[in-house]
């Protein structure tokens, strides 16, 4: 559920996500913010790049949210590289969700004629797997059955798809029917914070879910039925069963090891742990080689691509800014060499770990920055130099403008830490409030991690921004250690502001998601740096701690691991060290939380002490979300209910929309109560 290394995998990594905004205000000025905040959800991405056998079309995906169906619009599209002409080329159908709430963004397969593309897709509440043409004709379905396409591959000999598939949808409804009709058996695979019939999304449908295994990793209730593997052939279409059904492995933890394997059987395979890594290669015939370049022990690789025709590799790697560069690496002559070092991203996507679709002569990437969204780029192998493909936010780039500073510093115990600096680009940056969100800081900073405080809106306010990457660590983890870095960390960041009179120290906004909710919490509760608090995750607490023991598994002996938490009554001093029910006194700062329904039902202690105090504190639950919140209107009604809490509590300011005067009236209420009882006035310090 949290935690940096080990938490839902939610790096979330899971959890890198993109944005917009784009107007100009004073500090403190009237806007209505709900349009630019509704442009910023709907900012669209670029995934799933696959480069035809002939090297001449570029197949890609683009994925916008779209608020008024509460959904995403997914679409195909075909580039011409020879012209540079890009056509849609049909519908990816409804988003299918890896958990803890991501998009899946599997490359498309290129077809034997190399017309064509072939992919799974969510339509009419059936995963099956489509055909669609790069001139833009019809698609066509391939395979639709009464079970769900779950993988997809091109056979080995190029010529059908293989393909797996599980228990049927009706087998899956009726089991859960009987479940419902007889009770649920409750054991560690059930989770009690969640509805237990059709309590959670699965491939586009309400379904009951149970927990599989690894920390708070979900499937569908009959996620551990063998799994049939089948052959379509693309000429004949004869579709049949391989072999016997297979047993389902259990779900193991997310790996830091990077891998790619080449048409002749070379593997290249890349390690980090979280301070340093290798690169080897072994061609075939077993030599295997070892990057030595202070590059490759000192910066993280995210992704790996062999050259077409050659024994190059195409190395993608990420410093410790979040920035990513491109390397070509030729392991018999152990040479490395630079094509291009990006501001952000250019190995695609929200998470920075898909790799760049790679020809001969080109590599073809969704580069993204700071203050950038995604772009489709081409980059050329030779020279490095690169050109624009599809650029879907060229206007609104040309038009935000912050002052964008890389920043590296250290604690006051000599731990470096790095982040992202965001100013307002119209005005000299002194003495501005500030908003600070605690995680990684990869790409276009659209919402922070979890996508949640619309950043350029806040920035569009008046407010600097700051991104802070987690301090790095190796080992085993430390729960407390690494909360008390993260305070180390802002406390440091805010000094070095403050000195520079670029922020305003009496004005400090945090907000966190996972593993940055905790830091987050942590700095509220054992410092007084912060004015106003927002966090998008559940905590740990002594009731929630309940819901996790159930049963065993192995939550329980994870939280011991990490937090050195077990029952309350044993570990009552670890407890209080921990939980932020039980130093729920310790907030000074108004705290606004918006979680996901099935982490809101941990933790009525936490919320139910601070009603019980004085400090402003609210509680949205947002109903069907599990960890990330995916619903667009949701991801709508977080960013502008964050814009409205920070600017209430750090500039003083109200939104005259009529339809927000019952919210404003309640803040003031929650504000007046708390200067009664001695808290600062307006939020001030």
């Amino acid at each position: 559920m949290k935690i940096v290394a080990i938490t839902r995998p939610c790096r979330e990594r899971a959890c890198r996500l993109l944005a917009l905004f784009a107007a100009a205000l004073v500090q403190g000025a009237a806007v209505d913010a709900a349009p630019g905040v509704r442009s910023l959800v709907e900012i669209g991405d670029i995934d799933s790049l696959a480069l035809s056998p002939d090297g001449k079309h570029l197949a890609f995906r683009t994925v916008r949210a779209n608020v008024e169906r509460n959904s995403y619009d997914l679409s195909w599209n075909s580039a011409e590289l020879e012209t540079g002409k890009v056509l849609s080329i049909g519908s990816a159908g409804e988003p299918i969700y890896r958990d803890p709430g991501l998009i899946d963004a599997k490359a498309p397969i290129w077809a034997p004629d190399g017309r064509s593309i072939i992919f799974r897709s969510l339509v009419d509440g059936a995963i099956g797997a489509w055909q669609a043409r790069i001139d833009g004709g019809p698609e066509v379905p391939l395979v639709i059955r009464d079970e769900d396409v779950e993988s997809l591959e091109l056979s080995a000999d190029g010529k059908g798809l293989d393909y797996e598939v599980g228990p049927s949808r009706e087998r899956i409804r009726r089991a859960e029917r009987d479940e419902y009709d007889s009770g649920i058996l409750v054991d560690a695979s059930v989770d009690l914070a969640q509805n237990l019939y059709r309590g959670g999304s699965v491939n586009g449908r309400m379904a009951s879910q149970r927990l599989a295994g690894y920390w708070f990793v979900r499937a569908g209730l009959l996620w551990r039925e063998a799994r049939q593997k089948r052959h379509f052939d693309l000429a004949s279409r004869r579709d049949e069963p391989v072999g016997s059904p297979e047993a389902v492995p259990p779900f193991s933890p997310p790996s830091d090891v990077v891998s790619a394997r080449s048409l002749s059987g070379d593997l290249a395979q890349a390690s980090w742990d979280g301070k340093s890594g290798s690169l080897t290669a072994t061609l075939a015939g077993g030599v295997t080689t070892r990057c030595t370049d202070r590059l490759c022990i000192e910066s993280r690789v995210s992704s790996l691509v062999w050259r077409p025709g050659t024994r190059q590799l195409l190395v993608t790697f990420t410093d410790r800014n979040r920035r990513q560069s491109l390397f070509l690496w030729d392991p018999r002559a152990s040479q490395l060499r630079l094509l291009i070092r990006g501001e952000g991203f250019l190995s695609g996507g929200r998470d920075g770990d898909t790799p760049c679709a790679l020809g001969a002569t080109a590599a073809y990437c969704v580069a993204s920055s700071a203050s950038s969204p995604p772009k489709l780029v081409a980059i050329d192998l030779e020279t490095g130099t690169h050109s624009i493909l599809d650029d879907p936010k060229a206007t609104w780039r040309a038009s935000y403008t912050p002052t964008v500073q890389q920043l590296s510093w250290n604690t006051a115990s000599g731990v470096r830490v790095t982040g992202t600096l965001l100013l307002p680009g119209d005005a000299p940056a002194r003495s501005l409030p500030i908003f600070i969100n605690y995680y990684s800081c990869g790409g276009f900073l659209r919402g922070g991690e979890g996508d949640e405080w619309p950043i350029p809106s806040l920035i569009d306010s008046g407010f600097a921004v700051a991104c802070v990457n987690a301090a790095p660590f190796t080992g085993s983890q430390d729960g407390i250690a690494t909360y008390r870095t993260g305070l180390a960390a802002v406390s440091a960041l805010v000094d070095m502001l403050e000195a520079k009179g670029t922020i305003d120290r009496r004005k400090i906004a945090m907000g966190g998601f996972s593993f940055g909710s905790e830091v987050a919490t942590w700095v509220a509760t054992h410092s007084d740096l912060l004015s106003c608090l927002s966090i998008a995750s559940a905590q740990s607490d002594p009731t929630g701690y309940w819901f996790n023991a159930i049963g065993g598994g192995d939550r329980p002996a994870m939280m011991r691991k990490v937090w050195g938490l077990g029952p309350p009554e044993e570990t009552s001093t670890r407890w209080k060290m921990v939980s932020a029910a039980l130093n729920s006194e310790s907030f000074h700062a108004p705290v606004l939380l918006q979680l996901p329904e099935q982490e809101a039902r941990r933790i009525p202690e936490l919320y139910a002490r601070l009603t019980e105090g004085t400090t402003p504190a609210e509680l949205y639950a947002y109903p069907d979300e599990d960890h990330l919140k995916i619903q667009p209107r949701h991801r709508l009604a977080a960013y502008q209910r964050n814009l409205d809490w920070f600017r209430y509590w750090l500039q003083d300011y109200s939104d005259p929309d009529p339809a927000k005067e019952p919210q404003f009236a309640r803040w003031d209420r929650l504000r007046e109560r708390w200067k009664k009882t001695g808290g600062p006035g307006g939020g001030y310090h």
